[in-house]
């Protein structure tokens, strides 16, 4: 029975749970925040806490259930209970499935042949 506590956790336990709604998150920065239900002050929201729980991404407008505690910063999410992604926002998909660079207009010119 090896449970690990913070020696710092004068709270009386490791963490409350709470329910909000994910306000945005960015997955190339590896953090965001969610919007506590309750109307509390934001929760900061690693990607570490994502991926304990088998999560690569927490879309905008997600409803979130989750443990929350001190961390370095303030009040931070310690563990993901749940995510439900189908109260998200829909990200605007349209402009990301075109290519990045157009194609030139003919794709075999004679000058990249094999000699």
């Amino acid at each position: 029975m090896s449970e690990r506590h913070q020696p710092s956790g004068s709270a009386g336990g490791a963490g409350t749970e709470l329910r909000g709604t994910i306000k945005w998150f960015n997955p190339e920065k590896g953090y965001g925040f969610v919007s506590p239900s309750d109307g509390s002050q934001d929760v900061f929201l690693h990607i570490s806490a994502l991926k304990q729980a088998g999560l690569q991404d927490a879309p905008e407008g997600s409803t979130i259930h989750c443990e929350v505690g001190q961390g370095r910063k303030g009040v931070q999410v310690l563990r993901v209970i749940q995510l439900d992604a189908s109260t998200a926002t829909p990200r605007p998909q349209q402009q990301q499935q075109r290519p990045r660079r157009p194609f030139p207009p003919r794709g075999n010119s004679p000058h990249h042949g094999h000699e």
